[in-house]
Formats: structure tokens, sequence, C-alpha cells
């Protein structure tokens, strides 16, 4: 018996702004987001002259992205409550965004660490 594509990933298909709403409810949901990261610390990507931290809403969607560039790369596990009160805080004073679900091309919405604070607490 094979295993079915999760609800999440078949949302990799989605425009960058539903996939965006998917992943608020989801950590909500889940109370956790989710980035990739190797021995050195987290992905980091450039966007532009940017600094984006690219963060998922599932395990099986981070893992999913990590081919090619980001192949070798595992998923970590961030508590809601941490990522509200340490991470989002830290890439703000860092002058750092948040890519948001990024699909297996990589685009996503790009937001600033306070609007995805203000969105989460909304």
């Amino acid at each position: 018996m094979s295993a079915s594509p999760s609800p999440v990933s078949k949302l990799f298909g989605e425009k960058s702004e539903v996939r965006y709403e998917a992943f608020l409810e989801q950590a909500l949901a889940e109370s956790q987001v989710w980035v990739l990261r190797d021995d050195e610390g987290c992905l980091i990507v450039n966007a532009g002259n940017e600094e984006c931290l690219p963060v998922w809403p599932t395990e099986d969607a981070a893992k999913a992205c990590a081919i090619s560039d980001w192949k070798g790369l595992v998923p970590l596990s961030i508590s809601l409550a941490d990522w509200v009160e340490k991470w989002l805080p830290g890439m703000e004073k860092d002058d750092r965004v948040v890519a948001v679900f990024p699909n297996l091309a990589g685009e996503s919405l790009v937001v600033a660490p306070s609007e995805l604070l203000a969105e989460l607490e909304a």
C-alpha cells in the first residue's frame, strides 16, 4: 500500500498566498513550524539583497524541499512559542525576513518577521 501525499504537500501547486494562509492555519493548529538545517545551522537563502529563513508548516513539506541545492538538509521543529518569542524578534533585529512555505521551485511570500508575528497573534 503506497502512502498518499499529505494534504499540506498537495498545496505546493497552489499560489504563494494560498500556501501562506495554510501555513498560518497549520502552525497555529500544530503549535510548531519547520525549518531545514545541517550541522552548521539553519538554511538561510538570499532573495535579492535580503537574507531569508524558509519555513514550512509540516515536517513532510520541509522534507520534500530538501532537494537540489538543499539536498542533505534535515527538518527541524520549532515550537510556536519559541518561534514567536525568540526567533521572529531575533530575525527582526538581524534584518532577516521569512520565506513562508516555499514550494518545490522555491517560490514563496517573503514577509517581515513583525508582519508574520502580527498574523500569528491575530
